[in-house]
């Protein structure tokens, strides 16, 4: 009888050192990485840097720096399958800027392994943010924001992306885009930590960027750590030559999400480049 005491005492000692373990593991700092990725549409005239000679290597940056995120600009449908095929241990949300697969998506895509989707829906850049397919202001096209409200399955942690591509031409529409962005925000999100992804058309100087860093951070200033260029724009210029600009950025809001390193992936070969973008890899941590 003393021996099976002593043999039971010994594994509720052990179950016990795993449980507090796993707690203290549980409790610790969840890390994220994320990506903006502007992809560039699959243009016939993008001669060497069609997209079917840059969609593996789109596919395997992402793998490779181990994106939990991506928020992903000018996705065509097309793209948007081919990604799935070559991603999958990836799933996304987001609907086309038409509506259902119509018009260039932006798209999140998250590890299915990692994280749960509680909730996600598209709003319209524009007066009638509910309105499919609408354009607002002075802009040239209908613009969208995707969001998705997420819970790391390991922690539990709860956090919102939203994801955007602002209009390239409409000053106004950039401007307005600004204010809607963040109006929604604090309708959806509350008071739960925000990642916010995009290719936002808007150089750090302009008002756009002014109205958006009242409510958020910009992961380039904030980051104890940066590698690449600051510039994320390449036009697919080789030579390097040219007036390039930081339009692709990572905020995130205050309280929640700590930056850790900010990293433009430089991914050019030659004349041949990943995206007329470079994307942009922020680490965070989560408290």
């Amino acid at each position: 009888m003393r021996g099976q005491s002593h043999s039971t005492m010994k594994k509720l000692l052990l179950l016990t050192l795993l449980f507090n373990t796993l707690s203290f593991y549980a409790q610790e700092p969840m890390e994220l990485t994320v990506f903006s990725y502007n992809v560039r549409l699959n243009s016939s005239l993008d001669g060497i840097n069609i997209w079917d000679n840059r969609k593996e290597w789109v596919a395997q940056s992402i793998v490779f720096f181990e994106a939990d995120l991506v928020g992903a600009q000018e996705v065509t449908y097309e793209q948007l399958q081919d990604l799935d095929s070559l991603l999958p241990g990836y799933d996304h949300m987001g609907v086309g800027r038409e509506g259902g697969n119509k018009g260039e998506h932006s798209p999140i895509f998250y590890r299915k392994d990692r994280l749960e989707v509680l909730d996600h829906d598209t709003f319209w850049l524009s007066e009638s943010p509910t309105a499919v397919a609408s354009v607002g202001w002075d802009a040239a096209l209908p613009r969208i924001v995707t969001w998705g409200h997420f819970k790391d399955k390991a922690t539990g942690k709860t956090f919102y992306h939203f994801n955007t591509h602002f209009d390239h031409r409409g000053r106004n529409a950039r401007e307005e885009s600004a204010h809607l962005i963040l109006e929604k925000i604090r309708q959806i999100a509350e008071d739960e930590p925000v990642v916010v992804t995009g290719d936002f058309n808007i150089r750090p100087e302009e008002e756009p960027y002014a109205i958006l860093t009242r409510e958020l951070k910009d992961t380039y200033h904030q980051a104890p750590l940066t590698y690449g260029p600051e510039h994320t724009f390449n036009a697919w210029n080789y030579k390097g030559e040219g007036d390039f600009h930081r339009i692709d950025f990572i905020f995130y809001k205050e309280g929640g999400f700590q930056p850790l390193k900010y990293h433009a992936l430089d991914g050019q070969r030659g004349k041949r480049f990943i995206s007329d973008h470079f994307p942009v890899i922020v680490d965070f941590q989560l408290d």
